[in-house]
């Protein structure tokens, strides 16, 4: 592991496209600004490793399906031989008639409202 001592406001430079600088240091705390190019993924420690614990079990449960033959492949969309129509598994599990939403005509379930995104 390199360490490195730094003040705020000067940075570290890491490859051609990645940018460390020191924002502001604090009482137990240290705030670091990244420029780093879109297709790099930053992440917090806590956050990248429930991410790669996600990604394992998955990976598992699609080899242990596979591997006891039980079931169908794991797909979300198959087709149907008789009709040669797509249709979603998931959708079969949910009720035949939804209760229309609010302020939806049509009365399909869906609504045209989103909610704003909360600021970063």
């Amino acid at each position: 592991m390199l360490v490195l001592t730094r003040r705020p406001g000067e940075s570290i430079v890491i490859g051609d496209g990645i940018k460390l600088t020191i924002v502001s240091i604090g009482p137990g705390r240290v705030k670091v600004g990244i420029e780093a190019p879109p297709t790099v993924r930053i992440d917090r420690q806590e956050v990248h490793s429930r991410i790669q614990q996600e990604q394992s079990t998955d990976v598992l449960a699609a080899v242990s399906a596979t591997a006891s033959g039980v079931g169908e492949p794991n797909t979300m969309v198959s087709s149907s031989s008789e009709t040669g129509i797509y249709h979603n598994r998931i959708a079969e599990q949910l009720p035949a008639n939804p209760p229309p939403a609010s302020g939806n005509p049509a009365g399909n379930g869906i609504s045209k409202f989103r909610a704003p995104r909360k600021s970063r």
